[in-house]
């Protein structure tokens, strides 16, 4: 049998072909006292979650990383734990400035790990909490790396599905870095990709989803990651969520049947474009919203320069005409009395 195994801990036998889940030892020798996962030194603990425990560590090279542990009530759930490899995954795929960098995915003495770029500072929700509401002109320049960082995804063919304040790490309190891509898929072309969503089934923040993707994750495409930024830069320069109920089920309806109050509302002061432009990004029917994270970059660079220019958005804001209920029919029979008057016509030559 080979005397080495593959990240995740399972090894195909070459006799009969059987996986095997065989624990991987540590290659690098722990000095006394040391903690050893995979080849990563864990140091102090840098917080905890409902689902995992990030450490400090130091990679063989000496380098720094934050090393995110499993804890076991995670560890057995076969759909997270999935979930967790995908995340090493799909941001290996991708390099990008504002995305938090991951160096892989292993399995040690009991304990499934992500080993990821560490990231000195806070999320963007510890960053609304602490002041209450964001200058806007701060939180659109996040809002803006998080868009980069987003078509960088995009191009590699991947939709995050998540984006949320949380999501949105700030190195140094200064530069957004969106991390955690484990609710991401690869569309259809880019790669094979198992899809653990299913039909029906909502995943992500309810406060910050689109329509679409409450009724169906898999209807998420990049218009969707597009409006849930849009959802987290509302909430960033208001202090507010646009949806707020006392339950998921009841904020998942208020996103289906009502548009939430507009950011103006809530910030009197806040420049007339970058209303228009939240409210854009944030449009029900994602025909009306942009359609790529390099659109959304665009315009926010438009509303950095000219914050009161609302009228750039007016077209795009504007409902889109219906047509009356009574046209259809009144034209259909038009049509058919046409169709008659040709045959009548045809019948008499």
């Amino acid at each position: 049998m080979p005397t080495t195994a593959p990240a995740d801990g399972r090894l195909p036998c070459p006799a009969c072909g059987q996986v095997l889940r065989v624990p991987i030892r540590s290659p690098v020798p722990a000095r006394p006292g040391e903690r050893m996962l995979g080849k990563f030194s864990v140091g102090r603990k840098l917080g905890e979650g409902a689902t995992a425990i990030v450490f400090e560590a130091t990679a063989s090279d000496g380098s720094k990383v934050a090393l995110k542990v499993l804890n076991e009530e995670s560890a057995r759930d076969q759909e997270f734990l999935a979930r967790f490899k995908r995340e090493a995954e799909l941001a290996q795929k991708v390099q990008h400035p504002h995305i938090v960098g991951v160096r892989g995915f292993g399995f040690d003495q009991g304990k499934f790990f992500l080993a990821m770029e560490l990231v000195e500072g806070h999320s963007l929700e510890e960053e609304i909490e602490r002041k209450r509401r964001i200058p806007w002109r701060d939180a659109a320049r996040w809002v803006l790396e998080v868009a980069e960082a987003l078509q960088a995804a995009a191009d590699r063919g991947i939709i995050h599905r998540d984006i949320k304040p949380a999501n949105i790490l700030l190195a140094n309190g200064n530069t957004a870095k969106l991390a955690d891509l484990g609710f991401g898929k690869q569309i259809e072309g880019s790669g094979a990709w198992e899809q653990l969503t299913l039909s029906g089934v909502a995943m992500g923040s309810p406060a910050y989803m689109p329509p679409e993707q409450v009724l169906d994750a898999k209807q998420a495409d990049h218009s969707s990651d597009c409006y849930s930024l849009g959802a987290t830069f509302y909430h960033a320069v208001t202090g507010r969520l646009p949806f707020n109920g006392r339950s998921s089920q009841e904020v998942m309806e208020l996103v289906l049947r009502t548009d939430p109050p507009t950011p103006l509302s809530h910030v009197p002061d806040l420049p007339t474009g970058v209303d228009a432009c939240i409210r854009w990004i944030m449009s029900k029917d994602k025909t009306r919203r942009p359609q790529s994270a390099n659109e959304l970059a665009r315009e926010l660079r438009a509303v950095l320069e000219r914050p009161d220019d609302a009228n750039r958005f007016r077209k795009r804001l504007t409902p889109a005409r219906s047509t009356p209920a009574w046209l259809v029919p009144v034209v259909i029979l038009l049509l058919l009395l046409a169709v008659a008057g040709a045959m009548v016509a045809l019948m008499r030559r």
